[in-house]
């Protein structure tokens, strides 16, 4: 998919940043609009996660972005976002 024709992101997505960084959405850390249109290249995000996949995020068990830049792996979450 372009990142020109990426949806919104859903309330269960995480998107990670170049920094490996998980971020939900609405986190004052990203702005998704720049994220979705390409203007923010070097994220990438998973669409539609669990909860236990948020909660799980470390280095020892990263999260791969299956859009976006798909070579990135979360090894921390942010911690001014909501667990979800």
């Amino acid at each position: 998919m372009c990142p020109m024709d990426t949806p919104p992101f859903g309330p269960n997505a995480i998107l990670i940043s170049p920094t490996r960084t998980a971020h939900r959405p609405g986190c004052g850390h990203n702005d998704e609009p720049r994220i979705r249109s390409g203007e923010h290249s070097g994220w990438g995000w998973v669409p539609e996660a669990t909860a236990e996949e948020w909660l799980r995020i470390s280095a020892n068990h990263p999260l791969r972005a299956t859009e976006g830049d798909t070579s990135l792996l979360a090894s921390k979450r942010c911690g001014d976002c909501p667990a979800r």
